[in-house]
């Protein structure tokens, strides 16, 4: 009734469908990386003296307000979950102006940073970024 070749070619769509079917949607994994819950500890002092953990959502922006407003304005020093990248205002609202040279934000990969006084950065003459005492909001998200 059935040849081999042709039990052979129905064996292997039904694993190549099997393996399909176990595989999770990309659309799906996408969406998860953007909801993903990320950590980051914030500190009013360098070298992570008196800090917070901020649990946060991917992409959310979070105001240094209300229960956090100790912070406004007071970050000095930071650790930012691995696998994230995470920009700081010295706004509310995560609004930029989009100013490079000592602008009003700074983004930082996944990491630790003891002192927000000199940042990697794009300053011409220092080559770092003091936002020691500025931070108003932060975001974060996947690196992909």
């Amino acid at each position: 009734m059935f040849n081999k070749l042709t039990v052979s070619l129905i064996t292997t769509t039904l694993a190549f469908s099997r393996v399909a079917l176990a595989m999770p949607a990309l659309d799906k994994v996408e969406a998860r990386n953007e909801e993903a819950g990320v950590s980051v500890s914030i500190c009013v002092a360098p070298n992570f003296v008196t800090c917070i953990t901020v649990p946060t959502v991917a992409g959310t922006c979070v105001n240094l307000v209300g229960g956090l407003s100790g912070w406004n304005n007071e970050v000095s020093s930071a650790r930012i979950q691995q696998g994230f990248v995470c920009t700081f205002f010295d706004n509310f609202s995560c609004l930029s102006s989009g100013q490079s040279v000592n602008g009003d934000s700074v983004t930082l990969q996944g990491g630790d940073y003891p002192s927000f006084a000199s940042l990697p950065g794009d300053n011409f003459q220092t080559g770092s970024t003091n936002f020691a005492d500025r931070a108003s909001s932060f975001t974060c998200t996947p690196l992909i």
